[in-house]
């Protein structure tokens, strides 16, 4: 998973009830989620279900987690929850049909502020979803009892899966499909690569020279490789980042348009770094981008660090870019796959012909050249730009005669390709807390319409 969310549950339950007896053999059984700790609160008939609830939110840190048959404790619940910085989410536990009235007050409590709705039978669910004339729909249901679709237990089952999906971003759901989270993901680092000498040891130090990077930066990070088709024969690194490796199934040669286009689809962050392995990013450097993220009218180039100290301009083929804005021009175009270079330059042009601003990040946030051992880590190909200059020079001829329709062939992913390793890190943290960010739609909405063309 992508992220933490550590989660405590509290059931506060009528004591003699269906909730209770139900919880007491779910929690015994083989489908009760080890990994959540839990507590149940029975209340005895008419006793008040407040101390129960109070004490659950009294919780400083991570996701409450509370399950109620008792609506005063569903109220409470729900007051708590909006005065509670960290997330929370109530549940109700209903053996009957609600029968509520349709207050704008209820609306909030039970369907609003009310995550969950288990109901125990499907005519109480149908009684729900149709209530008598004048009454409230509750949102939000689970059905508990499921036997077409999950056999014997089917309400522990159903139980297991609804807390896993509030609990576990990263999991398998009770149908078996594995499902993941990459929600933290701020940052792709990507590269290709073409090896056909004796290893690929320009790519795993590539690789492990992050590894020293703090827990919180590396949380935010996905580190992507393309092998672009490499005749080698190689282990991947085990190392401790979010890692994805793919290799492109067929040979073609000088595919370098192909590669990016791969990794920008396996891409699990807007900003993206794409960047050829012969280049290093330092730790303040890859904070920086972090804090910086993408205009997406807008690409970088990387002011570049010698082995003697000196800074030079970008290198012409390593972006900082939007994967958004990267689709939307229809990527890298692999008409130039087969022959060296122009596919980079072409690609520069056609982003800037589309109004995509190209400028060099602050000389502070600047890569490295590595030096590599050409000679058994690298690849061996011909470099001669000659056989790609009719293709360029008939793309120019398309954008100053014919528009923005043209001068890119959209003959992309010529290719099958393999997802060799796609690997994440344990989470070091929660997220940080943006309770606004929601309920400034309205202002995002506005800047739309203000910009929006």
């Amino acid at each position: 998973m992508s992220y933490l969310l550590p989660s405590r549950l509290t059931v506060v339950a009528q004591a003699g009830g269906v909730l209770e007896r139900f919880w007491a053999a779910y929690s015994a059984g083989p489908h009760a989620v080890k990994e959540l700790p839990s507590t149940l609160t029975a209340v005895v008939a008419g006793a008040s279900a407040e101390a129960g609830v109070r004490e659950a939110f009294a919780q400083t840190e991570g996701v409450v987690l509370l399950l109620t048959d008792i609506e005063d404790a569903q109220r409470l619940a729900v007051q708590l929850k909006l005065r509670r910085r960290q997330p929370s989410v109530v549940m109700r536990w209903w053996d009957r049909p609600a029968n509520l009235k349709p207050t704008y007050r209820d609306r909030l409590v039970f369907n609003r502020y009310t995550g969950i709705n288990f109901m125990t039978s499907r005519a109480d669910l149908e009684a729900n979803v149709r209530p008598p004339r004048g009454g409230l729909v509750v949102d939000n249901p689970v059905l508990l009892d499921q036997p077409a679709a999950l056999g014997e237990d089917s309400w522990h089952k159903t139980m297991r899966h609804t807390l896993l999906a509030l609990t576990q971003p990263t999991r398998t759901d009770i149908f078996g499909i594995a499902k993941r989270n990459h929600g933290a993901i701020q940052l792709t680092l990507a590269t290709h690569f073409y090896c056909n000498q004796d290893n690929i040891d320009t790519v795993t130090s590539w690789l492990r020279d992050f590894t020293t990077l703090p827990a919180e930066v590396l949380d935010q990070i996905q580190f992507l490789i393309v092998d672009d088709g490499s005749p080698l024969k190689y282990d991947i690194p085990d190392v401790d980042l979010n890692l994805t490796w793919v290799r492109i199934d067929q040979d073609i040669r000088w595919n370098q348009a192909g590669a990016r286009n791969a990794a920008m689809l396996h891409a699990r962050a807007e900003n993206v770094v794409i960047t050829d392995v012969d280049h290093a990013f330092p730790e303040h450097t890859v904070r920086w981008l972090l804090d910086h993220p993408i205009k997406r009218r807008r690409f970088y180039k990387f002011w570049r660090k010698m082995p003697d100290g000196s800074l030079i301009k970008g290198h012409p083929n390593i972006f900082y870019l939007a994967r958004s804005r990267f689709f939307q021009l229809f990527g890298t175009d692999e008409e130039f796959a087969g022959a060296y270079g122009a596919e980079d330059y072409r690609f520069v042009k056609n982003f800037k012909n589309h109004g995509t601003v190209q400028s060099h990040l602050p000389k502070e946030v600047f890569c490295i050249e590595r030096q590599l051992d050409r000679e058994k880590s690298y690849h061996s190909l011909v470099r001669d730009l000659s056989f790609n200059t009719g293709v360029d020079t008939r793309k120019r001829l398309e954008i100053d005669h014919f528009g923005a329709n043209y001068g890119h062939s959209r003959h992309n992913y010529n290719f099958t390709q393999t997802v060799l390793l796609d690997r994440m890190r344990t989470p070091t943290r929660m997220p940080p807390l943006d309770r606004g960010w929601r309920q400034r739609w309205w202002l995002r909405q506005f800047a739309s319409l203000l910009c929006s063309r």
